[in-house]
């Protein structure tokens, strides 16, 4: 019997610490924002550039964004860019026929940033045809 009482005992300890922990993450979680700072019309070569950043804008640096460039008939390339001291990341664009592209950018977020996601439009004109 003594047994059993330690054992449920153990259990509503186990669980007051995970709801406690659950809201301290929550309360200090913070949310985050992705940015996308490159014009809207580009060409291979160029930098397809973001900037990851809290709600106040502080960058968040060291920090793992994935980057997806559709193409109409939804090709897609992929790329993961780390941010720098000032949560810029960015993406050489290379061998892109000319066209349009939807760019998606994922952050995934850790235990104190949320995650947070863009989806942008992309032109790529290299001046032919």
């Amino acid at each position: 019997m003594v047994r059993k009482q330690t054992i449920i005992a153990a259990i509503v300890v186990i669980v007051i610490i995970a709801v406690v922990a659950f809201a301290f993450i929550s309360a200090n979680s913070h949310n985050t924002k992705i940015e996308v700072l490159s014009n809207g019309t580009l060409k291979n070569g160029d930098l397809f550039t973001i900037m990851l950043t809290d709600e106040y804008r502080n960058p968040y640096p060291n920090e793992v964004v994935d980057i997806k460039i559709l193409d109409d008939s939804g090709w897609a390339h992929k790329y993961q860019v780390t941010t720098d001291e000032d949560g810029h990341g960015a993406v050489e664009l290379l061998t892109l026929e000319n066209g349009n592209y939807t760019v998606h950018c994922n952050y995934n977020g850790t235990m104190f940033n949320k995650e947070s996601r863009s989806v942008t439009n992309m032109v790529i004109d290299d001046g032919y045809n």
